[in-house]
């Protein structure tokens, strides 16, 4: 892992900038001080020999009480090079590392620009909403993605890579396990996402997976069943798989009536969190998860 960090340096090097005091803490070769980075890769690695600059010189080495001390330059990356080093004024404060993004000085590394800035952005996706929002519970939420991408290690996936396995649901044993089996047209998972669907009074729910995506993305008569739907959806994609994988790996089974419950359990208390933190969703889901009722009383 610690070799893996250690790889990113390049690019986090193109974030980070120092100002020059004094150049005590700088080093002139390997530090980006200047514009154009570690002048060891913008130079070259003859760039030592060249300047009769040694390769682990300080910057406060190349600083004198009239200015800057630099040898002739000999190509034209030198001279601009010198041309920007000449500019710096020197003072007796401690150099500084600053934090840049598109040239803006930041207060603080934020993780969450500068991740926006190194990673490969592609167009959002229509499905977008329906996995990540302010309410979802975000090991459900990275779970559903997963199933949205069909990324999971489904028995049908399994067998496709080569491996030796038997592909048949470990929830029913009637058909083959793959994503749009298991959520939901296994009887086993169905029970479980047509019960909570009921829990809040809706029953013409669909229960094949490409018509459940378009079915939540569609507007409903309030703002909180929506939310609650796209609760309870996530919520049976991630105990389902943990009941499959229950299965699958320690031989473990639990009956539809307790992933239910467990579900039922979790979306109350998660209304109860919101609630307690202060959102105006937090009420109206748990009245929702706890009598199947929008108003209040009933």
């Amino acid at each position: 892992m610690f070799r893996k960090v250690l790889k990113l340096r390049p690019k986090v090097l193109s974030f980070l900038s120092i100002k020059i005091g004094n150049g005590e803490n700088s080093f002139f070769w390997w530090d980006p001080w200047t514009p154009f980075g570690s002048l060891i890769n913008f130079l070259g690695s003859q760039g030592p020999a060249n300047l009769g600059i040694p390769l682990h010189s300080l910057v406060k080495d190349y600083i004198s009480g009239d200015g800057w001390i630099l040898p002739p330059a000999r190509s034209d990356l030198q001279v601009e090079v010198f041309s920007y080093i000449s500019s710096i004024t020197p003072s007796l404060e401690s150099d500084t590392p600053i934090w840049k993004v598109d040239d803006q000085i930041m207060d603080s590394f934020v993780a969450k620009v500068i991740w926006g800035k190194i990673r490969l952005s592609k167009p959002e996706v229509l499905w977008h909403p329906l996995v990540w929002n302010k309410i979802a519970v975000p090991k459900h939420a990275t779970t559903s993605w997963l199933f949205m991408l069909d990324r999971n290690p489904t028995l049908n996936r399994l067998q496709r890579w080569g491996l030796d396995v038997e592909p048949t649901c470990l929830l029913c044993g009637m058909a083959q396990e793959s994503r749009d089996h298991l959520f939901f047209l296994c009887p086993f998972s169905n029970h479980i996402w047509l019960q909570l669907m009921h829990r809040i009074r809706l029953t013409s729910v669909p229960s094949t997976w490409l018509d459940i995506v378009s079915w939540l993305s569609l507007a409903s008569s309030s703002i909180i069943l929506s939310l609650a739907k796209r609760q309870d959806w996530q919520a049976c994609i991630y105990e389902i798989w943990k009941e499959r994988n229950r299965r699958f790996h320690d031989g473990i089974t639990l009956s539809s009536h307790k992933i239910f419950h467990k579900i039922l359990c979790l979306l109350i208390n998660k209304s109860l969190a919101l609630r307690n933190f202060g959102s105006s969703r937090g009420e109206p889901l748990l009245r929702l998860w706890s009598s199947g009722s929008l108003q209040r009383g009933r």
